[in-house]
């Protein structure tokens, strides 16, 4: 993972309506005419400065590029991976990009999830289908890996969350991330060693239960992409997905041999993973101000 540039960059908080400060970063501070709004949606463990080298690539075409560490997560408030309600994320995310639409009422608006920020993403898609003009899901967590996530696991996983709410779905590998062995040490050194490092029963229970029987809702344009070696997430998720959306304008792309964070794999296969999604998204704003 690249160093942050802070170049053109803004930092700022935002109080959500819970009350707890979320930490938001904007990549657009010398963009005159900006072409686009384009949100992005951290994983489960992560923090929204791990995807510095793509919004600088989606600045470079003009985008207004922005997002915030979801709760309990990076320097936002709350417990660490923990919130007692997953909507509260999706309710965060239209909260963050009604404010900035506002100055913007324009432009068209994007959304990019990742893994937990994947599912977080469809959950507002399917809410608001008209809401964006596009959303790209790389490596979406949308059905229970088996391999990980047994039915009895998840089934036990419940009981003890009514016991325990912060207990975490399952301890992930961060070797497991990306093949890239500093993407791997930033996961170790960044956030892993403060929290238990997995994803929340919320999501694994009630909200990918409802992604699956509401699929058909989502129209937007949608851009899917999964590797064939994540551990984390699992791929048949993602072709699920695709057959069950009823978007006209729709792809899913496989990456054979990619990890979980398709983006930040080593070299020239996380640049073309990064350099698809900024293609996909100019060729829905050829037009638009710049």
């Amino acid at each position: 993972m690249a160093a942050d540039d802070q170049s053109g960059t803004r930092e700022s908080f935002l109080t959500n309506e819970k009350g707890k400060q979320l930490f938001c970063r904007y990549w657009c501070e010398d963009l005159i005419n900006p072409r686009a709004l384009v949100f992005i949606n951290h994983g489960a463990g992560e923090h929204c400065l791990w995807y510095t080298q793509l919004a600088l690539m989606l600045k470079e075409k003009g985008c207004f590029v922005f997002a915030h560490d979801h709760v309990g997560h990076g320097q936002s408030e709350g417990d660490r991976v923990h919130i007692e309600d997953f909507h509260d994320y999706v309710q965060d995310v239209f909260q963050h990009f009604s404010t900035v639409a506002a100055k913007f009422p324009d432009l068209p608006k994007f959304m990019i999830g990742h893994s937990m920020g994947g599912a977080i993403s469809i959950i507002a898609g399917m809410e608001k289908p008209e809401y964006f003009n596009g959303i790209i899901l790389i490596a979406p967590a949308v059905i229970p890996d088996p391999h990980t996530v047994s039915p009895t696991k998840i089934f036990l996983g419940k009981i003890a969350a009514k016991v325990w709410p912060q207990a975490p779905v399952l301890k992930l590998n961060p070797d497991d991330v990306s093949r890239d062995k500093a993407v791997v040490m930033d996961a170790i050194s960044a956030e892993i060693q403060r929290r238990p490092f997995g994803v929340p029963w919320e999501l694994k229970g009630k909200w990918l239960d409802w992604i699956e029987k509401n699929m058909s809702k989502m129209t937007c344009p949608v851009l899917t992409l999964h590797g064939t070696e994540d551990k984390m997430t699992n791929i048949q998720g993602s072709r699920v997905l695709h057959e069950g959306i009823s978007s006209s304008d729709k792809t899913l792309k496989i990456y054979d041999g990619y990890y979980h964070q398709l983006h930040n794999e080593p070299g020239q296969d996380g640049a073309g993973v990064r350099q698809e999604i900024v293609d996909w998204i100019s060729a829905r704003t050829r037009g638009a101000a710049h």
